[in-house]
C-alpha cells in the first residue's frame, strides 16, 4: 500500500483497493467483487451485481496501549484502597473472614477478579489479617464450591 493510500485509509470511513479487475477491502484485503471478461461484476460467490454495499463503520476509540495500562493501574489502585477499607472493617467485626466476605461487602467489583488475592495480601501486609491453615467451601456460585482460605483477623474487637 502506498503512503497516500495508508493515510487515506486512516482518514476515511471505508477504503476500497482497486487491483486490476478486483475490488478489495483495504483493511483485510478481502475480495469484494471482480470484473469479469464479459464486463459484469461478480461477488466472491459468483453472483452478478451492479452495486456494492459496504457496512457503515462504527466509531471506536483508539487508545494507545501505554495509556490503557496507565488507566488500569490508576483504576486498580483506587479499587484496592477502597477495598482495603472494607477489609479493615470486616477484620474489626469478625474473627475470621474469606474472600467471599470481601466479595459480598466490596461495593464495586474489581476490574479483574484475581485482584482479590492481591487485596488479601495487601491486608496481611498492613497487619489486618493473617493466613490460617483452615479452608472452607466458597459460598459464591461462580466458584463451584471450591475451597477458599480462612483468614484470621488481627484487629478483631468483638466479644469473646
Amino acid at each position: 500500500m502506498s503512503r497516500a493510500t495508508t493515510r487515506a485509509a486512516r482518514e476515511l470511513a471505508e477504503l476500497v483497493l482497486l487491483r486490476g479487475a478486483t475490488l478489495l477491502r483495504a483493511d483485510s484485503l478481502e475480495e469484494i467483487a471482480t470484473l469479469g471478461a464479459d464486463g459484469l461484476w461478480r461477488t466472491p460467490d459468483g453472483a452478478i451485481t451492479d452495486a456494492i454495499g459496504l457496512p457503515k463503520p462504527e466509531a471506536a476509540a483508539v487508545v494507545h496501549p501505554a495509556a490503557r495500562a496507565a488507566a488500569h493501574r490508576d483504576q486498580d489502585t483506587a479499587w484496592l484502597e477502597q477495598a482495603l477499607d472494607v477489609v479493615r472493617e470486616l477484620a474489626r467485626q469478625h474473627r475470621h473472614l474469606t474472600v467471599d466476605d470481601c466479595w459480598a461487602n466490596v461495593g464495586t467489583p474489581p476490574r479483574d477478579p484475581r485482584q482479590l488475592s492481591g487485596l488479601m495480601v495487601a491486608a496481611q501486609k498492613q497487619g489486618l489479617i493473617q493466613k490460617s491453615s483452615a479452608h472452607r467451601p466458597s459460598t459464591r456460585p461462580t466458584n463451584g464450591g471450591r475451597s477458599v482460605r480462612v483468614w484470621r483477623s488481627l484487629t478483631y474487637r468483638g466479644g469473646p
